[in-house]
């Protein structure tokens, strides 16, 4: 073996362990999976809506004043909101459920098929809806709505 090719390599060997130092060897992680830890109901009391929370249970009061017609979207409207913890989780998407199955209820959807959280009440009722993560943990929340003429 020729004495510049042994040259070369010490060279390439040094040069490679001070190129490694200087940028280290951080490993980084792309494309983490952060489930959803919690949901919360964060609507409050407003013209509208009466936010009652006892003993952790949420319960909104909204009075029936306004005939239904969901084609106009004009009825007893309610816009549930929620946050989803921690706020960096990688799939935030929720989806609701509700129980007992009236027709007076209509949830809204996007463009998407998703949840919006868009309420239409046709006449006075009382549901528990259920706010539920759609990551596979399937973390959930409950809220009571009371609808009352």
């Amino acid at each position: 073996m020729k004495k510049s090719t042994l040259i070369i390599i010490l060279v390439i060997y040094f040069g490679s362990i001070a190129i490694i130092n200087f940028f280290g060897l951080n490993v980084k992680t792309y494309n983490e999976l952060i489930n959803v830890s919690a949901i919360e109901c964060i609507n409050k009391t407003d013209k509208t809506t009466e936010v009652i929370e006892d003993n952790g249970i949420k319960t909104l009061k909204i009075k029936f004043d306004k005939p239904a017609d969901p084609i106009k979207l004009t009825g007893t409207m309610l816009q549930l909101e929620w946050r989803v913890e921690p706020d960096n989780a990688s799939k935030k998407d929720v989806e609701f459920s509700y129980a007992p199955k009236t027709n007076k209820v209509t949830f809204y959807k996007d463009e998407k098929g998703r949840d919006t959280g868009l309420i239409l009440f046709s006449g006075p009722t009382m549901i528990t809806i259920t706010i539920t993560s759609t990551d596979g943990m399937r973390i959930s929340t409950s809220v009571i709505v009371y609808v009352y003429a």
